[in-house]
């Protein structure tokens, strides 16, 4: 099993660029489903958080509202809060160390793309910050205030809107879990492979040929089309600044399909 080195900060927070978590999720790829580089499919990211990694998989309500998709708990605690929708009440249940718990809302249909992103979210956390929460159960008095998981908010693949100089511990540990979530899901190599490939014939200036390359990624990966497009401005394919909403690149894709089956 592949295992990164990367640099911390005093706080056990890693310090690591956007760069090399590419490198860090197309080598986790590589190792675990070796095929998907060259003949770009969708990763198993249930069997990459549980057979590969070695995370235990639980499904509850996190909050009365869906604010919360996910949550990883670092070590054994009787304290994770989840919501009772039948008594309409929080309470506590028990979770053993390196639990990976899922909104079950994610569940629900149409939610495959969100809970694929989740979970690839929450897998990242897994690899990329155990040190930060790890604590000695010896001295757990000592910290009072201790909390033995990180609950992730509803978020876009873009991440933080702040500016990074107004960044904590916490907007870092999202960011870096975001980011190395999509290098997962959609490795560089394997991105890279499609967008070139159909660049050679499409010309990106054009923004119907931008919309069905993105279309292109999101079913290639089974991602979503808000994923995708993140991911091809993060690697240069569409312009960072470009607002356009290419959710209709799935509609012309089928048309599309339609009109050559007949």
């Amino acid at each position: 099993m592949y295992t990164p080195t990367v640099k911390v900060k005093k706080s056990g927070v890693p310090v690591v660029s956007k760069k090399e978590l590419d490198a860090i999720g197309e080598r986790f790829v590589a190792d675990f489903q070796p095929n998907v580089p060259k003949n770009p499919e969708p990763v198993d990211i249930d069997g990459f958080a549980e057979l590969y990694l070695g995370m235990t998989p639980d499904y509850q309500y996190l909050s009365h509202n869906g604010i919360y998709l996910g949550m990883t708990v670092f070590n054994d605690t009787n304290k994770v809060i989840v919501f009772d929708p039948t008594s309409q009440r929080a309470e506590y249940i028990s979770a053993k160390a390196r639990t990976m718990i899922i909104d079950k809302q994610l569940l629900e249909e149409n939610q495959q793309h969100r809970y694929r992103f989740t979970v690839g979210h929450e897998a990242s956390h897994d690899i990329l910050h155990t040190a930060y929460f790890a604590y000695d159960p010896c001295q757990i008095s000592m910290f009072d205030d201790y909390e033995p998981m990180i609950q992730c908010r509803l978020d876009t693949p873009s991440g933080n809107k702040k500016n990074t100089t107004e960044w904590n511990d916490c907007d870092w540990m999202e960011w870096q879990s975001n980011t190395l979530s999509s290098a997962i899901l959609m490795p560089k190599c394997a991105v890279e492979l499609i967008a070139n490939r159909y660049r050679e014939h499409k010309d990106l200036k054009n923004p119907i040929h931008r919309c069905i390359l993105v279309a292109h990624i999101s079913n290639a990966f089974d991602v979503s089309i808000a994923a995708a497009t993140t991911r091809l401005k993060d690697l240069g394919y569409i312009d960072k600044n470009d607002t356009t909403d290419y959710s209709i690149g799935t509609t012309l894709m089928d048309f599309a399909s339609v009109v050559v089956a007949v």
